[in-house]
């Protein structure tokens, strides 16, 4: 299903040389307040051909709203805008429908969908499919920011570079380091490194951080839809991550329950916790400390460097030389989509708990 969400519900569709991408949001109640320009302004940051480390396929991602907006205010009716796609070049997939590029779902989306897969861009299944995702993630961003509930993302590591510590941030402080790492001697060393690897026809991966505050407690949906569940469905939608913890993450099966447990105490008017190894999170709900998770970015699939395969036609071994427009390092621009995808999660799960 191209859907996400449960009682706000998201449905993209479109494909990355196709005319449109798009989305649809249902489940607005009439009276929200839908901003252009703050849609916009996070749709910008995700905008491709805005730094020597992105790639320079230049769309101008203008978000046109086709229905479900009256005056600035939804009308109880769905959703809908459009971003029309302008800058493709077919060409550079030619060679590549029959030879599947390494780390890409080419081979796989052939097995699904044989001849009539569209593999032009890596079709649906392109990078350029998060747009909508961050459209309507900023829209959830927006109301959730009424409620004091505020998303922060950023870079934790990249290349054998990580932070030295991890400084208190507002959503959009870390837009201000050119490679969305918020460290500035870090930020420096890591946007050579990438310059480096540009030159060398390669690409690096990263971890990512998201921290989640002030969300109410007692938000989750368990057995299925509990915080870590609906958040991790969510993230897996995101081409190239490949992994997510939360709190302590992997670390707490190299601990004891004396050192991993998030122990109690009281300031006389809430309950808090010491530590956040859990991440905010018990039994799939939340319990009022910050929703900490991270995730994994793998390195970008499309790289220079030449790479076997197998000609699918001729199942004869071949070599795939990967040319046209691509991001070296698409965590810069993962960063405000999972941030922006969080907050539809939250507040989706918000509405399922009647917390708003």
């Amino acid at each position: 299903m191209f859907s996400l969400g449960n009682e706000i519900r998201l449905t993209v569709f479109g494909s990355s040389h196709g005319p449109y991408i798009g989305g649809i949001v249902d489940g607005l109640p009439a009276g929200t307040e839908i901003s252009r320009e703050y849609i916009q302004k996070w749709l910008d940051r995700r905008r491709p051909g805005q730094s020597l480390i992105t790639t320079q396929r230049n769309e101008e991602d203008a978000i046109e709203i086709i229905s479900g907006s009256r005056n600035g205010f939804s009308d109880g009716s769905p959703f809908t805008f459009l971003f029309k796609n302008k800058d493709y070049i077919d060409k550079h997939y030619d060679e590549l429908k029959n030879n599947p590029r390494p780390g890409h779902a080419d081979l796989t989306m052939f097995y699904k969908y044989g001849d009539f897969r569209n593999y032009e861009g890596g079709g649906f299944f392109s990078g350029r499919m998060t747009l909508p995702l961050v459209a309507a993630g900023a829209l959830a961003m927006s109301i959730l920011d009424v409620y004091g509930i505020k998303i922060v993302t950023y870079i934790k590591s990249a290349g054998g570079i990580s932070m030295k510590s991890e400084p208190p941030l507002e959503p959009e402080d870390v837009y201000a380091y050119r490679t969305r790492m918020p460290d500035k001697d870090m930020d420096e060393l890591l946007y050579s490194r990438i310059l480096k690897i540009i030159k060398e026809g390669d690409s690096l991966g990263s971890i990512i951080k998201t921290s989640v505050y002030n969300v109410p407690t007692g938000v989750g949906e368990p057995f299925f839809n509990s915080v870590e569940s609906e958040i991790s469905r969510a993230m897996f939608s995101i081409p190239g991550l490949k992994g997510v913890e939360f709190g302590a993450g992997f670390n707490l099966g190299g601990m004891r329950g004396s050192e991993a447990n998030d122990e109690f105490y009281t300031d006389g008017k809430k309950i808090m916790t010491r530590t956040n190894n859990s991440g905010g999170v018990l039994g799939g709900i939340t319990d009022g400390m910050p929703v900490e998770f991270s995730v994994v970015m793998k390195p970008t699939s499309s790289i220079r460097i030449p790479q076997k395969s197998v000609n699918i036609a001729t199942m004869e071994p071949s070599e795939v030389r990967v040319t046209g427009r691509h991001d070296p390092f698409i965590s810069f621009r993962a960063v405000p989509v999972i941030q922006t995808l969080t907050a539809f999660v939250i507040l989706d799960l918000m509405a399922s708990g009647r917390k708003l």
